[in-house]
């Protein structure tokens, strides 16, 4: 076996406590209800959502910029963006926008505790800053990006927020006013010339085991672009033990890769499959860009531990050694070619 190659406040006011819940997927949040990230649909008794509802023209074929505003501007030029909040509460619901910083910490894209650590809510303004949602009702909104002449070049990251409070404190909660949001990431990458490149590698593909004893894969992923990434895509299992296919299987969301930054992106499997061998073939995406990696894996036996990299099957150093013979036959050719051709000339001279 050879080695496998390749083929994202707390603050005391009498005894009142604000309490931020964030959701930075644009899912409906509850307006009111216990605990929420976000992750969830919100509860039926009243929440709030928004959408992007529209694209630069040069990436409507990214299905990333159709969730989030991924764009490249140039200093002192300026665009808009629609999205739409909706209210699905059967009451009016007072809806506050706002923009704020966001930062790529340890793989994960997360509201910034630094409003300074760059310039998008100056940048960026809504035409509402505020309005009361109709119950059950859907606004559409604006969103201008405004960007200096003189702004120096990079990539920032940010969040357009709705946020909804609670109607009054809850006093069996400890007098706790819930504020909850949802927003639309921003990636705004700002430079002269077009959009830096994006890409990244898939250096490493790797089985395991975890603590409670389901498969999983891990695949190592270099961002060799010039702007982050989210990754997704599916992994497919195939000649395994008795003929046996398995897949496809979701990679695990939420993991971002900063520019000239490495990443792991998991796949967890049904405890049931059988430890292999199998064939893999993994397929990561973001945006545009997709990448494959096809190798064979075995799954360890023992919890918490991992397995040996993916190797190629047996079949590709074959292909291998079939495209080395091709091309020394073709090498030969061109010498047997050149070779006659110097002898006619050679005939015609004398």
């Amino acid at each position: 076996m050879i080695p496998a190659k390749q083929s994202r406040w707390r603050t005391p006011l009498v005894s009142l406590v604000v309490l931020l819940f964030l959701a930075v997927t644009g899912v409906p949040v509850a307006a009111e209800g216990d605990r929420d990230t976000g992750d969830k649909q919100g509860k039926s008794d009243g929440s709030i959502g928004i959408q992007l509802l529209e694209a630069s023209a040069d990436r409507h074929d990214d299905p990333r910029a159709k969730v989030y505003i991924v764009d490249h501007m140039k200093p002192g030029t300026e665009m808009t963006r629609r999205f739409a909040v909706t209210n699905t509460s059967p009451r009016p619901q007072r809806i506050t926008m706002s923009v704020g910083t966001a930062e790529i910490r340890d793989n994960k894209f997360v509201p910034s505790t630094d409003p300074q650590v760059n310039e998008l809510p100056e940048w960026v303004r809504i035409d509402q800053p505020a309005f009361v949602a109709p119950p059950h009702s859907t606004t559409t909104l604006r969103a201008t990006v405004k960007i200096p002449p003189s702004a120096p070049r990079g990539e920032r990251y940010g969040v357009i927020w709705a946020s909804v409070a609670s109607a009054a404190p809850d006093p069996e909660h400890g007098n706790v006013q819930k504020i909850n949001r949802t927003g639309i990431r921003l990636y705004l990458d700002v430079g002269p010339g077009g959009d830096p490149p994006s890409d990244f590698e898939i250096d490493k593909l790797v089985p395991g085991r975890t603590e409670e004893g389901l498969p999983i894969v891990r695949a190592t992923v270099r961002n060799t672009g010039e702007r982050a990434l989210d990754l997704s895509g599916r992994l497919w299992l195939s000649d395994g033990p008795g003929g046996l296919s398995a897949g496809p299987f979701g990679v695990t969301v939420g993991t971002t890769v900063a520019p000239g930054g490495t990443a792991h992106a998991e796949v967890r499997l049904d405890r049931q499959l059988p430890n292999g061998p199998w064939q893999a073939r993994l397929r990561l995406e973001s945006g545009r860009i997709h990448r494959e990696f096809t190798g064979e894996i075995t799954f360890p036996d023992e919890n918490g531990s991992w397995g040996l990299p993916a190797t190629l099957s047996d079949r590709l150093p074959v292909l291998v050694a079939l495209l080395g013979a091709l091309t020394l036959a073709a090498g030969m050719w061109l010498v047997v070619a050149v070779r006659r051709a110097r002898s006619r000339v050679d005939r015609f001279a004398v």
